[in-house]
């Protein structure tokens, strides 16, 4: 099969399963394309911002960034899970082919999470103004604490915004046409380094950084409410109808997806607060710095993966179990071979690879970066899943195993850090992962997942 074929702009049939197999895959491999130009501008956001930031900052400054930054997953809950049930809320809508009801669902969708955006905004916003900010972030200039309050209160006002851009993302995901999201985020990307290299140039502090780097990225996917209204998808008259008609349900779905996002906060989003105020900024940088190494692993996986969730609700609406489970398998083997080789790469190449990024400003250990290494392979596998199983609405088995993931790992890494330092971080995760997430999936609810892809046949 030749994978070049889906690469054209005009539609297959959809009249034929054959048709409507290959349309997906032509959806899929264009939000492809478009994201490797989308997460390839990130990435040079990314690199440059260490590279250009970092030697004026400093490692107690750039780890307050970089904590202050990583609020965002932490906080991604205050959207109750809305915006990822809007990806197979349209997905079945978009089944249905009844534009009234489509355009409702966005419409009503959307402006829930506007209101929720406002309120959050509002609310972080003053609870930033008051909170204790000695007490957890752990260092000693008090200008530093300031400017870290200062940031906390823009961040604020940014992730308000962000709950209804990552509506937007999800709309288009489950319309199938997440190509247009990444082009909007890659025009974001580059007009954001242009204006991280003019913030460097004049050292900038955190706020205008995080603005730079987190706020105009977001005012590129805003744009594409404009989109939506000119293709008649989305209303701002019609937010009021469809607010009472689609909240209650778009709740009831996305409470699970809620669930799912708590648990991402206190498994994952909470690791940089666990390291500022057991060891100080300055080995939040470290730390960040290793992440962000295989970043350069995940991040292409994650173009890749991504679109199939759309991909997979709609083969799901229509009873298309076949190109299910012929898709997960194709996946899942990518992802494994292609983690794998990845993390072997950066690796070897990782302390070359530091020294040149950072200019020689920090350095990060062997051992830690090894541990990274293995969590990064679980987490890329685990995310090809996870496309799986929320394309095919299998969330409550999700919840149950990250909570269960939560409980565990949580106590490991707040006594392992003070016990065994920064490693004690990725081995918690690398451990409690393969005890909840691979023997659950592989055994507990091994068939009732396959009963949710045979019973569609």
């Amino acid at each position: 099969m030749n994978p070049f074929r889906y690469l054209r702009r005009q539609s297959f049939d959809r009249s034929t399963e054959d048709g409507r197999t290959a349309e997906r895959y032509r959806l899929a491999a264009w939000a492809t394309l478009a994201n490797v130009g989308s997460r390839g501008a990130a990435m040079a956001v990314m690199v440059l911002s260490v590279s250009l930031t970092i030697p004026y900052l400093g490692a107690p400054r750039f780890g307050v960034w970089m904590t202050v930054a990583s609020f965002a997953t932490m906080l991604s809950f205050l959207g109750l899970g809305v915006g990822n049930a809007l990806t197979n809320h349209v997905a079945v809508r978009a089944a249905q082919a009844d534009p009234a009801l489509l355009r409702r669902a966005i419409s009503g969708g959307l402006g829930f999470l506007m209101l929720m955006g406002l309120v959050a905004g509002a609310g972080l916003f003053l609870l930033a103004s008051f909170l204790p900010w000695s007490g957890l972030i752990k260092v000693d200039d008090a200008q530093l604490l300031l400017e870290a309050r200062d940031a906390a209160r823009l961040f604020a006002l940014l992730f308000g915004l962000s709950l209804l851009t990552t509506g937007i993302q999800s709309v288009f995901a489950g319309l199938q046409r997440s190509f247009e999201v990444h082009l909007a985020a890659m025009l974001g990307s580059l007009v954001s380094l242009l204006a991280l290299a003019l913030a460097a140039d004049r050292q900038a502090g955190i706020p205008v950084l995080l603005a730079a780097s987190f706020g105009i990225p977001l005012l590129s996917i805003l744009l594409l409410l404009v989109l939506l209204a000119g293709r008649r998808l989305f209303s701002f008259r019609e937010i009021g109808l469809a607010l009472p008609k689609e909240t209650a349900g778009l709740i009831r779905m996305g409470g699970l997806f809620l669930l799912l996002q708590l648990g991402a906060m206190i498994g994952w989003g909470a690791d940089t607060l666990i390291i500022s105020s057991a060891l100080g900024p300055a080995q939040v940088a470290v730390y960040s710095m290793g992440q962000r190494l295989f970043q350069f692993v995940s991040q292409p996986l994650a173009m890749v993966n991504a679109p199939l969730w759309g991909a997979y609700a709609d083969a799901q609406a229509k009873g298309d179990a076949a190109f299910i489970r012929r898709t997960l398998k194709a996946s899942m083997l990518a992802t494994v071979a292609a983690s794998l080789i990845g993390v072997a790469i950066i690796f070897v190449a990782s302390q070359w690879l530091l020294f040149h990024w950072t200019r020689g400003a920090l350095q990060v250990p062997v051992l830690l970066i090894a541990a990274m290494a293995c969590w990064t392979v679980l987490e890329c596998c685990g995310g090809a899943f996870a496309m799986f199983l929320n394309g095919i609405h299998v969330v409550r088995q999700q919840v149950v195993v990250v909570t269960l993931f939560c409980v565990l790992v949580l106590p490991l890494k707040i006594v392992g850090i003070g016990q065994f330092g920064l490693i004690a971080i990725p081995l918690a995760a690398v451990l409690v992962y393969s005890l909840t997430h691979i023997y659950f999936y592989g055994f507990v609810f091994y068939s009732k997942i396959r009963s949710f892809v045979t019973t569609a046949d």
